[in-house]
């Protein structure tokens, strides 16, 4: 069994824009040499089907986009994980897709052009929250082990 605090944190990356994709996958590539796990896609139909059958800590996608947009991306990713952590980054904001992402449970917004140190912030945190949680999880097992012999 691999160690809960050592594992990959899988983030999924999603953008209609193949230069945007290829910017956020350098950044957190240079930023996170180890640790992260990042499937990218252009098309987001094909983001949703895989998503739909696999596990996502990090979401970070664009909200618009034809086709599949990043709300519906969100619900299907918090459908097999509500912990999944969803970071919207968009040209266009709205009023109403601000109220929409909250609404989901997105748990951040960057508008474009993306400001580097506030993606790898944001990837920083939602890894020490893993850890809090894998930390927890790992003590609690082993207590209700140790109380049940």
């Amino acid at each position: 069994m691999s160690d809960p605090l050592n594992r990959l944190t899988r983030l999924v990356l999603v953008d209609d824009d193949p230069s945007m994709v290829r910017l956020l996958t350098k950044i957190i590539r240079q930023s996170f040499s180890e640790g992260v796990e990042i499937t990218s896609f252009t098309d987001p139909e094909e983001a949703k089907e895989w998503i739909e059958t696999k596990i996502v800590d990090v979401l970070i996608t664009d909200l618009e986009m034809p086709g599949v947009d990043g709300l519906e991306l969100l619900r299907c990713a918090k459908q097999r994980n509500a912990f999944t952590q969803v970071l919207f980054i968009t040209g266009n904001s709205s009023l109403g897709a601000l109220t929409d992402a909250l609404e989901f449970g997105a748990t951040d917004y960057l508008l474009k052009p993306i400001d580097q140190e506030e993606l790898v912030e944001f990837i920083r945190h939602v890894q020490q929250r893993q850890r809090r949680w894998a930390v927890a999880l790992a003590k609690t097992i082993a207590s209700q082990t140790a109380s049940a012999r």
